[in-house]
């Protein structure tokens, strides 16, 4: 850092002669690193508002996919006529384990990302009303990593029963069996990518 001197001349005059003294005067230039690297309080709390719109988004849409595949096995619109009423096969996916199992998982998912969605929006409303910041970020990571092996363990248990499955009596079924694996799935992607997003998070915390 560069500093420029001046020298002030100053003359005083007194009764019997004049005295010329010269005193200096330092004058720092403005630095080029005088402004803070920091980023701003605004900014940081605006990208901090865009992460929990993001999660919000990626819960919501969670919670249609995992509804849907519920409501596909619940609603049974098919009735087999009664030459497929035999002992073996059931319209109803409470009949098989692997259906109930797809089922049970949907409905867990469902209520998971209802609470937090509804905890997403008033932690947008009102920062740690429900739970605090840190236990939030905690409990966020874990069930998200455990839905999501759940999720992916009954689609594939689903995906086996409707490839063994191939019988007109139970048609429907098979067909929102499918629909059903399909959401799940899907739901499966969404919640891995706020996973990925609640560790994001959780690490950020360890960092700063």
């Amino acid at each position: 850092m560069k500093e420029l001197k001046d020298h002030v001349v100053v003359i005083t005059y007194g009764p019997s002669e004049g005295s010329v003294t010269a005193s200096p005067v330092s004058q720092q230039t403005p630095s080029l690193f005088a402004y803070s690297i920091t980023p701003s309080t605004s900014r940081f709390s605006s990208r901090r508002a865009s992460v929990h719109v993001i999660g919000l988004v990626l819960r919501f849409i969670t919670l249609v996919l995992c509804f849907i595949s519920a409501l596909s096995l619940a609603v049974n619109v098919h009735r087999p006529s009664s030459r497929y009423l035999t002992q073996k096969y059931s319209s109803s996916f409470a009949s098989y384990p692997e259906l109930l199992y797809c089922f049970g998982v949907a409905v867990t998912g469902f209520v998971y990302t209802c609470l937090q969605t509804f905890k997403g929006v008033c932690d947008i409303t009102h920062r740690g009303i429900l739970i605090s910041e840190p236990l939030s970020d905690y409990i966020s990571f874990i069930f998200d990593q455990a839905i999501c092996y759940l999720l992916v363990s009954s689609s594939s248990v689903a995906i086996a029963w409707i490839q063994h499955i191939n019988e007109d009596a139970i048609i429907t079924l098979r067909n929102n069996s499918i629909i059903s694996v399909s959401m799940s799935f899907s739901a499966f992607f969404v919640l891995t990518l706020s996973g990925l997003l609640s560790g994001y998070k959780l690490c950020k915390r360890f960092m700063w």
